[in-house]
């Protein structure tokens, strides 16, 4: 006979009486599947929040760098016009890669550990408004400091960015059922860049409106008598009367205006980026705040152990020569020379235009057709319209100009998002090392793609370009090749 305890018995009782009814297993697992589901909606709604809380994020940094690179855009743009005199203004450009240079060594993740990711974008962004006020007052004495800060502070800035964008693809990825961080790393990124390259748009509208408006058609376009120009590909900087010989800045008084509002973007800029934008969550950060500081000075050159890397450093270093030849000799040796210097601007706006409507799409389409597809297709491109600048004397004909331009910007856009998207899945672990090791290299690939311009001829340039190109995309692709082949099986492999 079984013992009863002093419990069971008083539940015996209390059935035999009617108080309480006895609840049978299929009750009990009614009450389960109703708990059950209960989680199940709370999971949800947790994971609907972290959604539309993280893409608010990818939104806002995305909209903030797309205003405060309107003001610098458009406003490197107009250096080598408006501080034409004694090379004042490419001086300045040269001074911020080479600045640049010596912070994506040095600085990003020492900056990053000590002010955390969003101070980092906070404190860099607000770093970059001495330039306009330098531009006020343009001198060697103003202009090249000004430079300098704005190199330094221009590798941080685009590292911290590169990790807050790659952090939230990771996270996005994380709570989503359909979505792996490959494919979700080419969304974010292409996201962010759409909103990003639209700054060409606002950036040439705003100076083309301004300069437009207040300055009569001999100060816009000024023409010296007698003055042969030698454009195209056939130009060279020791070409006696050719077109780098041109120099009429506008008066300062338009330019204070086009300042005025650029120095205003900027302060758009940090308030939402003070007040929107959320930090990164403290798991996130955490890696980077517990590395030694001496050791976080030199990450980026850990990277350099990794013989991948250095297989991976001429396509990082041909975004800065292409960057050099088509904003530096394709403005300067085709559209100036052939068509005038007040089509520059409007030339800038095509480019920008399709850079904007081709980044988010390549990402998306990143999940069907994979990065080294389109990256190969970019290159290609990029090729035929070296080919067709190589083949072209600049005429009249205003069409081909632009279509080159757009061309670029497809071209720009397919290697860049594609590249950007591979090194933060590439180096989960070192995030911040690998986008200070892509700005680092793409600074060095501008200044050499400056120092040419001294040395050769357009042509010259052009067949390097091409030819550079071709071996950075083989090298890629065997990088690409490697790291399926380790993936294989993988979940979240693309």
């Amino acid at each position: 006979m079984a013992v009863l305890t002093s419990d069971e018995e008083k539940v015996n009782v209390l059935l035999l009486e009617g108080t309480v009814t006895k609840r049978t297993d299929s009750e009990c697992d009614v009450d389960r599947n109703d708990e059950d589901r209960d989680i199940s909606t709370e999971v949800s709604q947790r994971r609907r929040q972290t959604k539309r809380r993280t893409w608010k994020n990818v939104f806002v940094i995305g909209f903030a760098f797309m205003i405060s690179f309107s003001a610098y855009g458009g406003l490197q743009a107009l250096q080598s016009s408006i501080n034409c005199n004694e090379g004042l203004g490419f001086a300045s450009l040269i001074t911020v890669y080479m600045s640049l240079i010596l912070s994506g060594l040095f600085l990003p993740n020492a900056v990053i550990r000590l002010l955390g990711v969003k101070w980092t974008i906070v404190g860099c962004t607000a770093c970059y408004i001495v330039y306009p006020l330098a531009n006020f007052r343009p001198s060697w004495y103003t202009m090249i400091p000004a430079s300098v800060v704005v190199g330094l502070a221009a590798s941080p800035l685009w590292t911290s960015e590169g990790i807050y964008v790659s952090a939230s693809a990771y996270i996005l990825a994380d709570v989503s059922d359909s979505e792996n961080p490959g494919a979700m790393l080419g969304k974010v990124f292409g996201f962010t860049g759409f909103l990003f390259y639209m700054y060409g748009i606002f950036g040439n509208f705003i100076s083309a409106t301004v300069y437009r408006e207040l300055l009569t058609p001999e100060e816009r376009h000024h023409e010296e008598p007698g003055i042969v120009y030698t454009c195209g590909a056939s130009n060279c900087r020791d070409t006696n009367g050719n077109s780098t010989s041109y120099c009429y800045p506008p008066p300062l008084s338009a330019t204070a205006v086009v300042l005025v509002i650029f120095i205003a973007l900027y302060v758009v800029a940090i308030l939402m980026l003070l007040f929107f934008l959320d930090k990164l969550p403290e798991d996130k950060e955490q890696r980077i705040k517990d590395t030694p500081l001496l050791a976080s000075t030199v990450q980026t050159m850990i990277l350099w152990k990794d013989c991948r890397m250095w297989m991976l450093v001429p396509i990082m270093m041909s975004d800065g020569l292409r960057l050099g030849v088509f904003n530096g000799d394709f403005n300067e040796s085709y559209v100036s020379c052939g068509i005038g210097v007040e089509y520059v601007g409007y030339v800038g706006l095509c480019t920008s235009i399709t850079q904007t409507l081709a980044s988010y799409p390549s990402g998306l389409l990143t999940k069907y057709i994979g990065r080294l597809s389109q990256l190969a297709f970019g290159v290609a491109l990029d090729s035929v319209l070296i080919i067709v600048m190589l083949l072209w004397d600049p005429d009249d004909r205003v069409e081909l100009y632009f279509l080159i331009a757009a061309g670029w910007g497809v071209a720009h856009i397919l290697i860049i998002v594609q590249l950007k998207a591979f090194l933060g899945l590439f180096y989960p672990d070192n995030p911040s090392a690998a986008f200070a090791n892509f700005h680092l290299w793409s600074a060095v690939g501008t200044c050499v793609s400056f120092a040419m311009s001294l040395m050769f001829c357009v042509s010259t340039k052009l067949y390097i370009l091409i030819g550079f190109q071709l071996i950075a995309l083989a090298l890629y692709a065997v990088v690409e090749c490697m790291f399926k082949k380790s993936e294989i099986g993988k979940p979240g492999s693309l």
